[in-house]
């Protein structure tokens, strides 16, 4: 199994709205990934959110150091299973 990680960050919102959210943030996805990242989500198990079908992207996060008014950073992580084995071409069909 591999790990394959996107780099998610959450920052504070200063303002003085009170519908405004607390927190908001991203999941920055290399461009080079993106086909890869839609691979993953088309693998992932589904659930049932208020009665539509959905996929979940994990996420990891821990408070942040030194970057005010970054409140956490982490990874959106998928663990894939290692596709070392070379591909077969399939057996031919007899005539």
């Amino acid at each position: 199994m591999s790990n394959v990680n996107f780099n998610a960050v959450l920052f504070h919102n200063m303002n003085d709205n009170p519908k405004a959210p607390q927190l908001t943030g991203h999941v920055a996805v290399p461009v080079a990934q993106i086909d890869q990242l839609i691979d993953l989500l088309k693998t992932q198990r589904e659930f049932s959110d208020n009665g539509v079908q959905t996929v979940r992207l994990p996420l990891s996060l821990w408070t942040a150091q030194g970057k005010h008014p970054l409140a956490f950073k982490g990874q959106a992580s998928f663990y894939t299973p290692d596709t070392t084995a070379p591909a077969v071409d399939p057996t031919p069909a007899i005539a």
